[in-house]
């Protein structure tokens, strides 16, 4: 590690340290919370929006079961599969960037396996 990341990782931990110092005294004399502290870094995906990717990715309508494992295999992230599920399914009802194929199978309302299906 170089001297100026370590100095870097130090700066944090002060930083953080002293956050929860002031959030801890404001706590103890009554004040009500400020506003929610500062979140570095991106924010992170929901699972939705990676299976979106996914499906943008492939071009191709895919079951659950298949959007389970490539959320794991492609960004690390293990999920239930009735929770994706269930998550996908609320979308495509609603109409918004999915709709249901067959049964637990989703793909991309633009996608062309729509289009084709229409005609």
């Amino acid at each position: 590690m170089e001297k100026e990341d370590v100095k870097e990782v130090i700066l944090q931990i002060i930083e953080y340290q002293l956050d929860s110092q002031l959030r801890a005294i404001r706590q103890l004399q009554g004040k009500p919370e400020s506003a929610p502290p500062i979140r570095r870094g991106r924010r992170r995906q929901s699972l939705v929006d990676l299976s979106v990717k996914i499906l943008t990715e492939e071009g191709k309508p895919l079951h659950v079961n298949e959007l389970v494992r490539l959320l794991q295999v492609r960004f690390g992230r293990l999920t239930d599969r009735d929770t994706l599920s269930s998550a996908l399914a609320k979308k495509a009802r609603q109409g918004i960037l999915l709709n249901q194929s067959a049964p637990a199978t989703f793909n991309l309302i633009d996608s062309k396996e729509v289009s084709h299906e229409k005609t």
